[in-house]
């Protein structure tokens, strides 16, 4: 969930992002278009306007491993349809697990109080996020992969994070809490940014900062998460995939023996065996990362 959690011109980024994919569609359904009429037949009234908790649903956009469900029209040229598009591959190759088959129904609520207006009477025991991903059982043994959020500012960030936790979902029989946020986090970012968090990096720099592997794997509930969790889960992964072989096939066993095993146990005696003292690795690794330079991002207008 957005910690991170995100990216393009999110409004921008959005309004462009339903076209820009490869392949996707925008599918509008006309409820007169198979209707038959004459003088003789009465007007059919029109439907009801839907309640205020409804999700988006009046028109939406199929892309790659998504469906995009939204009730306004979208720009179909922003490069963040590109970006998503791409994604899957980012992700799956870096982490070198296999792509999933899975499609994620993503809503785009038009405003952030409609948006939280819903998840309020949906989800009521869910704290406030921009955005999240839910993961619903369904009869036949796989759930039902949604991501609910809103045409903000960091739509891009928080589509690329919520996507990256659906993604994994696909895959894995389960993620630990910290690993899962740690991941999307990473990922949320645009690939030039090679992962860096510049305002997560700047934080931890100033400090102070205790790492602490051991409590973060203890996490289960998402309302332990808070800004310092989730930085502290993006620092460890930018550890494991940017500091060396070591680290990084540490996090790539891990991640294997995940596909099979919804709990293989702590992360944490597996980076000892490759760093005689972690946390003091992480402290010297986030001293020599290069902060990225921010892209500028446009802000679109408002939806149709």
């Amino acid at each position: 969930m957005p910690s991170s959690p995100l990216r393009l011109s999110a409004f921008a980024t959005l309004v462009a992002l339903i076209g820009a994919l490869a392949g996707c569609e925008t599918m509008r359904t006309d409820p007169s278009a198979n209707s038959t009429r004459n003088a003789e037949v009465a007007p059919v009234p029109p439907a009801p306007t839907p309640a205020p908790t409804a999700p988006p649903g009046k028109k939406h956009t199929r892309a790659g491993y998504y469906v995009l469900y939204h009730d306004f029209e979208i720009d179909k040229t922003d490069p963040l349809f590109a970006e998503l598009d791409a994604l899957p591959d980012q992700v799956f190759g870096e982490l070198k697990l296999p792509p999933s088959n899975g499609i994620v129904q993503v809503f785009l609520f038009d405003t952030q109080e409609r948006y939280e207006r819903y998840m309020r009477a949906k989800y009521r025991n869910l704290p406030p996020r921009r955005a999240y991903f839910i993961a619903e059982p369904r009869a036949g043994g796989t759930d039902e992969l949604k991501i609910f959020t809103w045409l903000g500012d960091h739509l891009s960030t928080d589509l690329r994070h919520e996507l990256t936790h659906a993604l994994l979902r696909g895959v894995l029989k389960d993620v630990p809490l910290w690993l899962d946020e740690g991941l999307a986090g990473y990922f949320e970012l645009p690939p030039n940014q090679d992962g860096v968090n510049a305002q997560h990096l700047d934080t931890l720099r100033r400090g102070p900062f205790q790492p602490d592997l051991a409590r973060l794997e203890k996490l289960k509930d998402v309302a332990e998460m808070q800004k310092p969790e989730y930085r502290e889960a993006w620092a460890w992964v930018h550890l494991m995939l940017r500091s060396g072989p070591g680290p990084k096939k540490v996090l790539h066993d891990y991640l294997q023996a995940l596909r099979a095993d919804p709990a293989p146990g702590p992360l944490l005696p597996k980076l000892r065996e490759v760093m005689d003292v972690p946390e003091q690795a992480l402290a010297d690794h986030l001293g020599t990362v290069e902060a990225p330079k921010m892209r500028t991002r446009a802000r679109a207008g408002a939806p149709k």
